[in-house]
This record gives C-alpha cells, structure tokens and sequence, in this order.
C-alpha cells in the first residue's frame, strides 16, 4: 500500500532539512537528523543566525575595519583602545582582537564618573586589564588610564604624553564601540596640539576601504587614525527608542540599588531582561547596577504570566516593541561555580553583584543581546 510520509523542514524556514551536503539550504548534521524524534528542527543556517540558545552573541566586525586593523599589524602600529566603563565587557569582536594580537595597547576607561567615587582607581585598571587578557589581549593594570567627563586638561595630556612614550616613532590607531568616547577623547587631545609636520589634520578614505577616518599627523611619517566606531549591535543601548535611552542610559553617578532574591523568585529588569533564580542554598543580596530610570521589579509564583503581561504592557522601562513573547527570547543558564564577588551583566544597560555560592540563575536575554559574567566589576 502506498503511504506518504511527512517532509522534514526547517522550523524557521521552512527548507526541507538535508544531511548530505553542508554548502545547500537545509543542511542539517545527518545523524542528528535522522535519529532525531523532535518534529521541532532547525537547519545549521537558521540555527547560527537566530542564535537559538548557543551562546550570547558577540557584535560582528565590519570587513573593512579588519583590513585597517591588517594594516596596523603590519605597520607594528600602537593602539589606544577606548571603553565604556560602565558596559564594554561583550563590546570585545574576536576578529579584532586576533588581528591587533601582539600590538602594544593602551587602554582608556572613559565615563569613569558614573561609578561611585569609593571605588579605588586601582581597583578598576585591574579590572579592566583582567577583561581585556580574558579577551586574549596582553594588557596589564599599567596600560589602563582613566577618563571621565570631569577629567582635566592636565588628565588628557598625561595620556597623551604616554602615547608619544609608548608608540615608538610608529602610527597610533584610536578604536572602540560606538559611545565609547573617543571622540570626547580626541576633541580634548586636539584642544592642545600642535601640529609638528608638513601634512594637515584631514578626513579621508582609508587606503583600500570605504571607511572615512579623521588623520592626525604625529610627524612626517607617522599618524593617529581615529578610527570608525566598531558594531553594538548585541547591546541593548542601540535597540532603544530614543525615549527610552534618554531613561535608561546613565549619564551621572549610578548608584547600587539593594534587593533580596530568594529561590524560585525571579528579577525583572524593566520589560526586556529576566533573571531566575532557580537553586540556592539561601536568599541572596543583590546590588543592581542600572540608571534610576530602569525599573526594577521582583516576582514569584505564577512568573511566566506576570513576565507576559510586563513586557506586553509597555509601562515600565526599559521596553523593546518587537517583544510579544517568550519566543522573542534567548534563554541560558548560569552555573555560578566560582565563589567570591560576582557580576551577570547585560550589554549596554548594568549588571546586578552578588556573592558566588553555587546558585544557578536563568537569564532571558532579547534575541541578539549579550550577557556576560564575571568577578566583580566594584566589590
């Protein structure tokens, strides 16, 4: 007797799933494909691109941007690397940093003034040195300098003092994400400088890329390229309306705000970010990091429907308005092994501090956002 029999396709697609060749639509590994009973499946494609509870995502590098960064390698060119102190720890992009590997690099932690003014210098050059070597870049605490909008002039020239002392003789490439503060940064370095060459200050093509970069000539054959601002497309900050940026982004000292989480209660941050705590041997103090204007709500019980009804009803911030539902959620969970001082973060809006003990957390995350976890960023 004939018998039709149901085609595998891919659930985001619809491709029909294939596993015998990796280069067309469909593919799908053939073992998994053809032991698995889920009717449920993705192709490799829809897989990677709708980051289907891989990993956090990482933010992309623009092809153009590598070949500059080729050329710095090349030219054993020195980089000065500005971050937002506040949220840059998923702001790293592998390509970059395995380009630019071996470079001499100074670092600038800019918008120092949004972290309490308690907090030791030292402590944060450590801080910012250990994520950048967690990001496989050679950095120790004596490469990083820090910066904030109530920096003096005398500030920015002690920095620009040691990027002459450092460089060499060779050129200096300014990078960071967008918002990062370079041209804060380079606005006040230029307040003083005097040219010292024949060639002019001018924006110009970069060699071999569509990429408009503003030339300071250091002497007649070195130069400081201030570069493009590289991609924060897995931070929260770019996906903001702009009412809800002016809310949410902090632009003053951010103090910590104290919570308790018990087992099986959940944190709401604002109607785009939810962290369960799923197991702990106690209730847990927490202290979130987030602008006044980002609300901050607890719940238990009946959670998925009262986290429906947050995101749904638009009234706390910060909101995204392509959330409907669980759906529109990436889901991981958090093993916290380490002890001691620890931070969850989410790209471009804070982080909540707590004490590693062994709990696991489950965070929800807008697809293409990114989290990170760390020792503490202020203990």
């Amino acid at each position: 007797m004939s018998k039709l029999n149901v085609v595998r396709r891919c659930y985001s697609c619809g491709t029909i799933l294939q596993g015998d060749d990796p280069s067309q639509p469909g593919y799908l590994d053939k073992n998994f494909l053809e032991s698995s009973q889920n009717n449920v499946l993705f192709c490799d494609k829809c897989w990677n691109e709708q980051r289907y509870n891989i990993a956090p995502r990482k933010a992309a590098a623009d092809p153009d941007f590598i070949t500059m960064m080729k050329d710095a390698q090349a030219s054993d060119a020195m980089i000065v690397y500005v971050v937002d102190l506040f949220s840059f720890e998923s702001s790293f992009i592998d390509e970059i940093n395995e380009t630019i590997h071996g470079l001499k690099i100074l670092v600038i932690g800019n918008k120092r003034d949004l972290l309490p003014p308690k907090v030791p210098d030292e402590e944060l050059r450590v801080y910012v040195a250990h994520r950048f070597r967690v990001a496989a870049l050679n950095v120790q605490k004596e490469d990083v300098f820090l910066m904030s909008t109530l920096s003096s002039q005398s500030d920015i020239e002690e920095i620009a003092t040691e990027i002459k002392r450092r460089r060499q003789g060779h050129d200096v490439y300014i990078i960071g994400a967008v918002g990062a503060g370079k041209s804060r940064f380079l606005a006040s370095f230029l307040r003083d400088f005097q040219n010292p060459s024949n060639h002019p200050i001018q924006w110009a093509n970069y060699p071999a890329t569509k990429l408009r970069v503003m030339q300071i000539p250091l002497d007649n054959s070195s130069m400081i390229y201030d570069t493009p601002g590289t991609s924060v497309e897995n931070s929260l900050a770019s996906k903001l309306t702009n009412e809800d940026s002016l809310a949410v982004l902090p632009r003053e000292k951010v103090n910590p705000r104290g919570l308790l989480l018990a087992p099986k209660e959940s944190l709401f941050i604002g109607g785009v970010v939810r962290i369960d705590l799923l197991e702990a041997k106690k209730v847990n103090a927490l202290k979130a990091y987030f602008a006044p204007g980002v609300t901050l709500k607890k719940a238990h019980g009946n959670v998925e429907n009262i986290f429906l009804k947050t995101i749904v009803s638009k009234f706390v911030k910060p909101t995204l308005p392509n959330l409907k539902g669980l759906p529109d959620f990436d889901v991981f969970d958090l093993d916290v092994e380490e002890t001691g001082s620890r931070d969850i973060g989410i790209q471009g809006l804070g982080w909540i501090n707590f004490i590693g003990d062994g709990q696991k957390f489950r965070i929800y995350l807008p697809k293409g956002i990114s989290c990170y976890t760390s020792r503490a960023k202020i203990k």
